[in-house]
């Protein structure tokens, strides 16, 4: 029985952060940054 199977996108290398921006931004590749927008989660409900 198979439970999930993974899916990985083939990313290309474009360039690279400085490792004092990376260290801050939690990655040193621009294509992985995705911070998030103020407003764009829903808060849970309890």
């Amino acid at each position: 029985m198979k439970l999930a199977r993974p899916y990985i996108c083939i990313q290309k290398y474009m360039c690279m952060y400085p490792l004092s921006k990376g260290f801050k931004r939690g990655t040193i590749f621009p294509e992985l940054y995705k911070p998030y927008k103020k407003g764009s989660y829903k808060k849970c409900k309890k």
